[in-house]
């Protein structure tokens, strides 16, 4: 059974608009080698955190990128609906995100809308 109280922070505040409806799905991509910077990691990963019940992308965090790429990504997902698919979202990302290592970004987009997929399908009842 679900229950929509507030989810505790690790400081055991309520996180405002956060219920245990929420879960986290998350896709990695490999850098080219080329891009992959020395003094950190080639793979960029993305956390997309969505209600379940809808689908609905409440927030996202994006670690192997620069800033405004993270920032990018933040405004393009959040408020998207999981269950849309990954195709107009990877479109506007290959359009607005201007670098020869935007596959990978958008491999991880499209990686963590999969994952949810794979939620889904595991969540139905079984016939």
């Amino acid at each position: 059974m679900q229950t929509n109280a507030p989810v505790l922070t690790q400081e055991g505040r309520a996180s405002p608009g956060r219920t245990t409806t929420t879960a986290i799905f998350v896709g990695h991509a490999r850098l080219p080698q080329i891009f992959a910077p020395h003094d950190s990691s080639s793979v960029v990963s993305i956390e997309l955190e969505a209600d379940i019940p809808s689908g609905t992308i409440l927030a996202t965090s994006v670690k192997g990128v620069l800033p405004l790429a993270a920032r990018l990504i933040d405004e393009l997902l959040t408020g998207r609906k999981m269950g849309d698919g990954p195709q107009e979202a990877v479109e506007e990302v290959t359009q607005r995100y201007v670098c020869p290592s935007h596959k990978a970004l958008c491999a991880a987009v499209a990686g963590a809308y999969h994952a949810y997929y794979r939620y889904q399908q595991e969540r139905l009842p079984s016939s």
